[in-house]
């Protein structure tokens, strides 16, 4: 009788003691994984004449081209990726529901780094649910033209948390 005791008690303890160490370990690869992924940097923008021009050649690759532009003491980042359809989307590097955290793609596709919920490439530019914010383009010959004040105008999605 005491020897059933003693031996079920070692095993609770084994159990507990195995699946403390398993949730632990679990939990730091979750936590290292996502901090090794670092945002790509940026390519600084400087606004001409209040608009910021990139060339369209510049974005023809099938990459996620990030830029960024000091707009008002605050860094606002957006993205240009030529979709498979051909069509440049011009987007935030952020989303209404995880805010500024950014995007980045790999061999898995377009992805958000807070959530890493996946972003249908197709559905670049549309509003909604984790896909990038829109943001407002114009292209014009060979050049993708945004304006000062459409950077301006999304200045509170980087300032929230």
């Amino acid at each position: 009788m005491l020897w059933t005791r003693r031996k079920e008690r070692m095993w609770a303890v084994m159990v507990c003691s195995t699946s403390f160490v398993f949730i632990t370990m679990i939990t730091a690869e979750f936590v290292f994984t996502r901090s090794a992924e670092a945002l790509s940097p940026a390519t600084g923008i400087m606004l001409v004449n209040g608009r910021a021009i990139i060339p369209k050649v510049e974005v023809t690759d099938g990459e996620l081209h990030r830029y960024s532009a000091n707009i008002k003491g605050t860094e606002v980042r957006f993205l240009l990726y030529k979709k498979p359809g051909g069509e440049v989307a011009t987007v935030l590097d952020a989303c209404s529901i995880c805010g500024s955290s950014g995007f980045s793609k790999s061999g898995k596709g377009i992805s958000c780094r807070h959530c890493a919920a996946p972003v249908n490439p197709e559905s670049l530019g549309q509003p909604g649910g984790c896909n990038p914010i829109p943001l407002k383009a114009a292209v014009e010959g060979d050049k993708i033209v945004i304006s000062s004040s459409d950077l301006e105008a999304v200045i509170p999605d980087f300032t929230r948390e």
